[in-house]
C-alpha cells in the first residue's frame, strides 16, 4: 500500500456549497491517511462522505477525533461505512468534559436531535479513551493537547518511517509554539489550522485558531519536508485563497492551501 493522505474536508466551522468553493472544497475537516498497511481517518466532517471505494472495502477503519465539536463530527450520522454489517470502525477520543468518546457521539447522535443512534447502525463501532502514546497495527500515535475553547489533541502518526502531524483547531500561541514546533520535528507532512488572516485574527484571536502565516512558520521551524493549511473559514472563497497562496512560499518551499480531494504522497 502507497503511504499517502487524502484530504476530504477542507472547511472550518460550517460546510458551505457553490461556485466560490468549488476549488478547495466545502465539505468540513476530513482526512484519511494510508501507512504502514493501515487506513486511519482524521476527524468525521462531512469530508467523510467522500472515502474512497478502497477504504470503504476495508473489515475495519480507525478514526482518530482530535475533538468533538460539530463541525468535527457531523459526518458520522451518514457515514457510508457505518451502514456496513461486516464493517468495523475503531473511535479514538480524549475525555472531554467528563465525557468518554462514546458519551461526546451521543449528545449528536441520539434521539431528539438526531433519530438514529451510533449503537443501531450495522456496523460494529468501537470506542476508546484516547492515550497520549498508542499503537494503530504498525503506526505509532503520539498526542498532545493545543489550544482551543474545550480542548483538542494534536495529533502525530508515524510509521514505516513516514510521519503526518494533524493540527487542527488550535491557537500557535508564542508561549506553545516552541512545544508544538519540536512535536511536528522533520515531519513528512503538516496538516495544520490556518483559518484566518492576521487582519481577521486580531478579532478573533479567543476563537481557538491560527493565521496561515502562524502555521506556515511553524512548518518552517518543524523542518516539515510538505505543508498543507486546512480548516479554511467559511466565508474564504477559492479566489481569496488563490491570492494568498503566494505568500505561503515565501515562508515555506512546499506550502500551500489545501484542497478537497487532493492526494499526498509520503
Amino acid at each position: 500500500m502507497e503511504n499517502s493522505v487524502t484530504v476530504l474536508g477542507t472547511r472550518g466551522s460550517v460546510p458551505v456549497s457553490g461556485a466560490s468553493f468549488s476549488r478547495f472544497g466545502g465539505a468540513t475537516t476530513c482526512v484519511l491517511v494510508r501507512m504502514a498497511g493501515q487506513f486511519i481517518i482524521l476527524d468525521a466532517g462531512t469530508g467523510i462522505l467522500a472515502l474512497p471505494k478502497e477504504a470503504l472495502s476495508q473489515p475495519s477503519l480507525s478514526l482518530i477525533l482530535s475533538h468533538p465539536h460539530a463541525d468535527h463530527i457531523i459526518g458520522l450520522a451518514m457515514c457510508p461505512y457505518l451502514f456496513k454489517a461486516d464493517a468495523r470502525m475503531d473511535i479514538y477520543g480524549a475525555r472531554r468534559g467528563g465525557l468518554n468518546a462514546r458519551e461526546q457521539i451521543s449528545r449528536i447522535f441520539s434521539p431528539p436531535v438526531w433519530p438514529v443512534d451510533m449503537d443501531a447502525l450495522p456496523a460494529d463501532v468501537r470506542f476508546f479513551d484516547m492515550e497520549r502514546s498508542f499503537k494503530i497495527g504498525g503506526v505509532r500515535v503520539d498526542t498532545m493537547e493545543g489550544e482551543h475553547p474545550g480542548g483538542v489533541s494534536l495529533i502525530r502518526l508515524c510509521g514505516e518511517d513516514k510521519s503526518v502531524v494533524f493540527i487542527t483547531d488550535c491557537t500557535l500561541t508564542d508561549a506553545r509554539f516552541p512545544e508544538i514546533s519540536e512535536f511536528s520535528r522533520d515531519c513528512d507532512l503538516l496538516l495544520c489550522d490556518g483559518q484566518y488572516s492576521e487582519e481577521q485574527w486580531r478579532q478573533r484571536r479567543t476563537f481557538g485558531h491560527s493565521t496561515w502565516t502562524a502555521a506556515a512558520k511553524l512548518a518552517r521551524s518543524a523542518g516539515a519536508s510538505k505543508a498543507r493549511m486546512i480548516h479554511h473559514d467559511p466565508e474564504r472563497t477559492d479566489d481569496e485563497l488563490l491570492k494568498e497562496a503566494g505568500g505561503l512560499l515565501n515562508i515555506h518551499p512546499d506550502c500551500s492551501f489545501a484542497f478537497e480531494g487532493e492526494v499526498i504522497p509520503l
